[in-house]
């Protein structure tokens, strides 16, 4: 029992800080304090604010009291590194859950000049002539998808998504399993999300785009399995 109200006293204090009532750097009231705040005893306060330090969200100083964290660029830097060795199977599965949704959000939050721009990269994708003016197509289309949700934290995580498609290793495997064939069946599935957004259905949006990312993640995993599978 002792544990569970600790998670929940931290739970509060995490929320009380995303509100913005303590911010970045400042202070939190100490533990005597809290424990009246909350109505439970000093010990249980304590655990609460261990578990906010092993996150990350507090700072413990010695003889000065406890702190909530600062956010750092360098901190953030040392995420978008780390991303940076994410495997096509981690990428395609992060796509595979953010994608759909930003659909959903499109059909519903887009303006008119957006799904305009939206269905006309679709349809410079139908009409590239190889497979870099495609690729370069395709990329634009799923990024008009995400600008058309009109959800910002998405878009910089597409934002992100993209960096990560941009690398050699991502663009020779994608070269690799292009053919003419998928790419008009990419073109095919790209129609259906397009008439989805027009039409403003967020449900067949949503299922349009679920089923196109499913075909690519067969098309590029099936190969990338078999090669690593090889080594």
């Amino acid at each position: 029992m002792p544990r569970i109200v600790a998670d929940e006293v931290a739970r509060m204090l995490r929320q009380r800080i995303l509100s913005g009532e303590w911010a970045d750097g400042s202070r939190i009231p100490a533990e005597r304090d809290l424990s009246q705040q909350f109505g439970v005893a000093r010990n249980t306060v304590r655990r609460a604010m261990a578990l906010l330090e092993e996150d990350g969200t507090l700072n413990r100083r010695g003889g000065s009291g406890t702190f909530v964290a600062s956010t750092r660029p360098d901190a953030l830097v040392a995420v978008a590194q780390r991303m940076m060795g994410a495997s096509p199977a981690d990428i395609m599965e992060l796509r595979l859950l953010v994608e759909p949704t930003a659909a959903a959000l499109a059909a519903t939050n887009a303006s008119a000049s957006e799904l305009q721009a939206l269905e006309e990269a679709h349809q410079r994708a139908v009409a590239a002539v190889d497979m870099p003016e495609f690729e370069d197509w395709d990329a634009e289309f799923h990024h008009r998808v995400f600008a058309g949700a009109r959800n910002q934290l998405l878009k910089e995580l597409h934002e992100l998504l993209r960096i990560l498609r941009n690398q050699s290793p991502w663009f020779e495997m994608k070269k690799r399993s292009f053919s003419e064939e998928r790419r008009q069946r990419y073109c095919q599935e790209h129609a259906v999300v397009v008439e989805a957004l027009l039409r403003r259905d967020p449900t067949r949006a949503r299922q349009g785009m679920q089923a196109h990312l499913e075909t690519v993640s067969h098309n590029l995993l099936a190969r990338w399995s078999l090669s690593n599978a090889a080594e």
